[in-house]
């Protein structure tokens, strides 16, 4: 079975190359829009560079690079007003969320023909699976 979740994993990167290529954008930059997209509280650039393994400075240049496109704003944050956030446009998500549309039909279709046990199963197996690569990627880290 692990075998099938790695065969899933290197789909999701050749999807990930396809959709940054379809975006005109660079595969650093289409993984930025996508930690933003995935994001439980905006990020600032320093942030954003962390999660991608890049300098501070550089996190900076891609932000750049990113608002220059169109893709996000820099705004300053709520709760801390000497912060700076970034905050994917709006126009930008949906152009990605409009390219993922059609795939996320076919999985749910997908789903939809497993029974509900079928799919608890399932659910339980790739969330914890998650878990346990993530917490690989950690030891590696």
């Amino acid at each position: 079975m692990s075998w099938a979740a790695r065969a899933l994993q290197r789909a999701q990167v050749e999807l990930d190359r396809a959709l940054a290529a379809r975006l005109h954008l660079r595969a650093l930059d289409y993984a930025a829009m996508a930690h933003m997209l995935g994001a439980q509280s905006p990020l600032g650039p320093v942030e954003l560079a962390s999660r991608l393994g890049i300098s501070s400075g550089s996190g900076t240049e891609l932000a750049d690079r990113l608002e220059r496109a169109g893709h996000l704003h820099r705004r300053r944050a709520a709760d801390d007003r000497r912060r700076v956030v970034l905050e994917p446009d709006e126009a930008s998500v949906a152009r990605i969320l409009g390219e993922l549309a059609p795939l996320f039909r076919e999985l749910d279709a997908l789903a939809g023909s497993f029974s509900p046990e079928e799919q608890a199963v399932i659910t339980r197996y790739l969330s914890a699976a998650a878990d346990h690569v993530r917490a690989h990627a950690d030891t590696l880290a």
